[in-house]
């Protein structure tokens, strides 16, 4: 980042815009800075080049904020979180720049979404180039909201078993499905129709990872099936087999059903009903590490160095790096089907047996730990999706939750203290809260059980036992809600006029001006001509005028 050093002279008149624009090859700051601010300078300190307290004078200079070298400014914007830096950024234009250029956008881009994907066959604003970090990150927060507006709802047909696993390319345009039949699927996310599919892989398949550069596919058999990204394929993954180069790769350790998969920049997470976690290196394929755990594990997902898993009805938290259990909670009444976390790491959110829906701050001790808790299913919670702030449940009951996560995260502490009034219950191993959080939005999936869920920026894909998969298609959300307030603004101002119509109408009335209509005699009669004139001045309605 060029950095550009400013005159401290154009800051007298207080204009912060024209210091942002006059440079000079070289900044000067004073040397020694008076102890004591006097009250009547308002906070500013009043120095002269050599550093000496200079209270009058018209020929002195005027050291403020803005006065600081870039560097140092950039260094103060780097402690504020997103949304103080975007008040600051109001305040000037050299702020504005300022706030724009600093790293502390992109960590909070990272933070909440991890790094943005270019895509190649639909660029998208959030990847296009040229953007500042500050740029993409109000164009991802302002595409957060279009999940909360209109969509349509279209199903895709072809399996002929249920659904278990489901997951999104949105680089790609692609969303990947399978289940008991034992086939992959792979489908256009814009035209609804299958690209390719796999061969019968024999058993059921029950989870499936995906990025840009490898697909893994597991299930009962206990075997990971790997296919790597090829440029020459136009959906990525020749999973059909149609070019004699493509090649599958197995991989084999577990002794029991794999029920998860996971997968980062440097290595591919497995987890099965043998209790563990294996994790294997994405260029050698080999087996680096397993994670034991105490029961059977259900689901996983890696964020960072950290892997967060659950297995029984508790909750884990591994360092990869070392391959030590960082943490272990109980977070569920039966068994912990399903657990997400935030791309930093901070917050672990689990979905379970008894239709609960928990986040916890993993940053703390396993007792203080709970920040939030939603009860939007009448049975047990299958699976879980998070795109910040969107987090989104899948039950037996049929239905998917939408919630605000960061909306329970800014209530987390009021004075030091969770606001939530959490209570642990250890016989029943469950939170008593005084208040449950509340769900945004509930979309009736199913008739039937609701086994998988994915989210994207505008798209929402489940699949479940009535062998269909769903996708809620926000893409146009937006714009709908555009075009919706445009016309709601029509109506209200057509409604404006015409209360004003019937007041001045209802003030005329009061006044006693009254107009008569006569129909015109004779020839005017034929011709259907009317006249009005004024009759009479009176406080009563006029029967002649029928008024």
């Amino acid at each position: 980042m060029a950095l550009v050093h400013h005159d401290i002279s154009n800051s007298e008149s207080g204009s912060a815009d024209d210091a942002w624009h006059e440079n000079t090859p070289s900044y000067t700051f004073p040397s020694t800075v008076p102890s004591i601010i006097s009250p009547s300078t308002n906070g500013i300190v009043r120095c002269s080049k050599q550093g000496k307290d200079v209270s009058g004078g018209h020929s002195q200079k005027t050291s403020s904020f803005i006065n600081l070298p870039p560097v140092v400014i950039l260094e103060i914007f780097s402690h504020l979180d997103a949304r103080e830096l975007g008040i600051i950024s109001c305040v000037c234009s050299l702020f504005r720049r300022l706030a724009s250029d600093s790293n502390g956008w992109k960590e909070f881009y990272c933070e909440r979404w991890g790094l943005p994907v270019p895509c190649a066959s639909k660029p998208d604003i959030h990847t296009l180039p040229g953007k500042s970090w500050q740029e993409l990150y109000m164009a991802k927060e302002a595409r957060c909201k279009a999940l909360l507006g209109r969509f349509q709802m279209d199903m895709l047909h072809g399996h002929t078993g249920a659904v278990r696993a489901v997951r999104l390319l949105p680089p790609a345009n692609l969303v990947f499905t399978a289940g008991y039949d034992s086939i992959l699927r792979i489908w256009n996310l814009d035209e609804g129709l299958p690209v390719a599919w796999s061969r019968s892989l024999g058993e059921t398949i029950r989870a499936v990872a995906v990025d840009m550069g490898m697909l893994a596919v597991a299930g009962s058999d206990a075997i990971v099936r790997l296919w790597s990204a090829s440029p020459d394929c136009p959906h990525l993954f020749d999973v059909a087999g149609v070019n004699p180069q493509s090649t599958e790769h197995c991989l084999t350790g577990h002794t029991g059903p794999i029920t998860c998969l996971g997968l980062n920049s440097s290595n591919l997470y497995s987890g099965s009903w043998d209790m563990s976690i294996r994790v294997w290196e994405r260029v050698t394929y080999k087996n680096i590490l397993n994670l034991l755990h105490w029961d059977w594990v259900w689901a996983l997902v890696p964020r960072g160095r950290r892997v967060l898993s659950t297995a029984g009805s508790d909750a884990y938290t591994w360092d990869v790096e070392t391959g030590k259990m960082i943490r272990v909670r109980e977070v569920h009444v039966g068994q912990a089907y399903a657990v997400e976390g935030s791309h930093s790491g901070q917050y672990v959110i689990t979905g379970g047996e008894d239709g609960a829906v928990r986040m916890f701050d993993d940053r703390v001790s396993c007792r203080h730990g709970l920040v939030a808790e939603w009860l939007p299913h009448s049975s047990a919670v299958y699976s879980l999706a998070f795109e910040d702030p969107w987090l989104v449940s899948a039950s037996g009951d049929g239905s998917l939750a939408m919630m605000d996560a960061r909306r329970a995260t800014r209530k987390l502490l009021v004075n030091g203290k969770n606001e939530l009034s959490v209570k642990w219950d250890r016989m029943s191993k469950s939170a008593i809260l005084n208040t449950a959080d509340t769900v945004q939005r509930k979309l009736c999936a199913f008739n039937q059980c609701a086994y998988s869920v994915d989210v994207g920026s505008d798209r929402i894909v489940s699949g479940g036992e009535e062998r269909t998969v769903r996708i809620w298609d926000f893409s146009n959300a937006l714009e709908i809600e555009k075009r919706v307030q445009a016309s709601r603004s029509i109506r209200l101002e057509q409604r404006l006029r015409r209360k004003q119509g019937a007041a001045a109408l209802t003030t005329s009335r009061a006044q006693g001006v009254f107009l008569s209509c006569r129909q015109g005699i004779g020839d005017n009669a034929s011709k259907g001509t009317i006249t009005f004139t004024i009759i009479h001045e009176c406080p009563f309605f006029c029967s002649t005028c029928n008024l």
